[in-house]
């Protein structure tokens, strides 16, 4: 299993982005959520499988097609709760 942030950069606010982001987590059985960040940016906390994840990680960077991702930021983290599945944060 990985725990992972992601912080994803571009044109990801205004495009569908979480939207397209939680469609794609249901798929892949991850669980957590994805919320806009006040500098424009997408913070994706995200839990699954190794496969699943990597996988995952590679469908952020393509976005949905109005989006334009610059740049995917990936960190380890320690999450404190428990997810059941995966939405969208305000």
């Amino acid at each position: 299993m990985k725990n992972l942030e992601i912080i994803v950069s571009g044109r990801v606010q205004g495009v569908c982005y979480r939207a397209f982001v939680l469609h794609r987590a249901n798929e892949l059985n991850i669980k957590g959520y994805a919320k806009n960040l006040m500098n424009g940016n997408v913070k994706v906390v995200a839990i699954g499988e190794d496969n699943a994840m990597d996988i995952f990680i590679n469908i952020l960077k393509e976005g949905p097609s109005m989006a334009r991702v610059d740049n995917l930021q990936t960190s380890e983290i320690i999450i404190g709760e428990e997810f059941q599945d995966f939405g969208i944060r305000y």
